[in-house]
């Protein structure tokens, strides 16, 4: 594990990735950034969307990967990308639907690839041949939530972002669907006693995403548990059992929009790195071992 870094969430913050990637090390050759030492990047996924150089963000990840300096994972935001431009030839329309939330997401990726129709088609293509997880002898990535049972059926059944598995995604009933939505995604348990939320696009919501990273001593009360908990809820005893991460071997994940300062709990595995580089937050890295003495191996 001490020969990578792991690196969250980007969203086409190129200019923030290149100092990180600077900070880390890396120097950059004819090839791509790459690490005098040997050590190679682990991209977490979500490289598209929201910010202001996409392009060239998508070209400092690829170009890595490519000349064997990094590996990179799906996100979310790669597989939606897939979806919004692979028309559905059975139902109509395209796997992911156009309406103004979603194009609203995916805007700033359209506009600039507006030009570069061909290059944006050539990184579609290589979304989907990401893997949607990694995992080696010391260590685990997926973009949101790592659940053992999801995991094995993609071991077994998963052979790339092709057609035929996004006609099964399609279909919300079935298992196909619940296990991206969940890897992808993260797992969401309905609010209890009729609680509901409202989220940052003013949507009423019944369901809030788990902690699943949380350790079990740490899961008291649903602030702990749950993400954008109800203030009336906050406080209250955690009454049901949910999906939480017990293994001893690390497991390191984004998608969270986390806040301040970067940090886990000592006694979790379960290491989350995306810090809202997006929303004005941080770009943040792990460097691979608890023995770096850099914010107990964070940076940014």
């Amino acid at each position: 594990m001490e020969n990578y870094d792991f690196i969250g969430d980007i969203h086409g913050h190129a200019d923030e990735l290149e100092s990180l990637l600077k900070k880390l090390g890396y120097q950059k050759g004819d090839e791509g950034y790459y690490h005098p030492e040997g050590r190679k990047v682990i991209f977490l996924g979500d490289y598209i969307d929201r910010g202001p150089k996409i392009r060239e963000t998508l070209h400092i990840v690829k170009t890595m990967v490519d000349n064997g300096n990094a590996e990179a994972i799906m996100g979310n935001h790669e597989f939606n990308a897939v979806c919004f431009h692979t028309p559905d030839m059975e139902r109509g329309g395209f796997f992911r639907a156009h309406t103004i939330k979603e194009i609203k997401q995916h805007f700033q990726t359209l506009e600039q690839f507006a030009q570069f129709p061909e290059e944006w088609e050539r990184y579609l293509n290589w979304f989907k041949t990401l893997p949607i997880f990694i995992e080696k002898e010391q260590f685990r990535c997926i973009h949101a939530c790592w659940e053992n049972e999801k995991i094995d059926w993609v071991r077994s059944k998963y052979h790339g972002l092709n057609e035929s598995l996004l006609k099964a995604y399609a279909h919300e009933e079935s298992p196909v669907f619940e296990i991206i939505e969940t890897l992808l995604k993260g797992v969401e348990s309905l609010l209890p006693n009729g609680k509901f939320f409202v989220d940052k696009d003013g949507t009423k919501r019944e369901m809030c995403r788990v902690k699943w990273w949380q350790p079990k001593n740490q899961r008291l009360v649903y602030e702990d548990v749950l993400q954008e908990c109800p203030e009336d809820l906050k406080n209250e005893q955690v009454k049901e059992e949910l999906l939480y991460y017990s293994e001893d071997k690390f497991v390191f994940f984004g998608h969270y929009w986390l806040k301040g300062t970067p940090k886990h709990h000592p006694e979790s595995k379960a290491i989350c790195l995306d810090y809202s580089v997006a929303k004005g937050g941080l770009l943040v890295a792990f460097r691979g071992s608890f023995k770096d003495n850099i914010e107990n191996g964070f940076v940014y």
